[in-house]
């Protein structure tokens, strides 16, 4: 299945990125993210291996709420992974 990713500028070096990968859930998906871009894995996982708190996942622009990782998705979606920054 091909899934189209943008990835927000925070994950790698302040360019956003478009990318066609393949996955039949928001898991397998990043997966083939890391294997072009592992550098990103730091930003986007915690030591554990779950989402840092920062990381926001929608599908065809909708937040897809908890247990995201396990989310099924269709030939044709869309998927963004977008981070929360703050500052003071």
């Amino acid at each position: 299945m091909s899934i189209k990713a943008t990835l927000h500028p925070f994950l790698k070096d302040g360019v956003e990125i478009q990318m066609d990968v393949e996955g039949k859930t928001v898991s397998e998906c990043i997966k083939s993210i890391l294997k072009v871009h592992p550098d990103m894995e730091k930003k986007m996982f915690d030591k554990h291996g779950k989402l840092k708190g920062y990381i926001e996942i929608l599908v065809n622009g909708q937040g897809i709420g908890t247990n995201e990782l396990a989310y099924k998705l269709n030939d044709g979606d869309s998927m963004s992974i977008l981070v929360f920054l703050s500052g003071g």
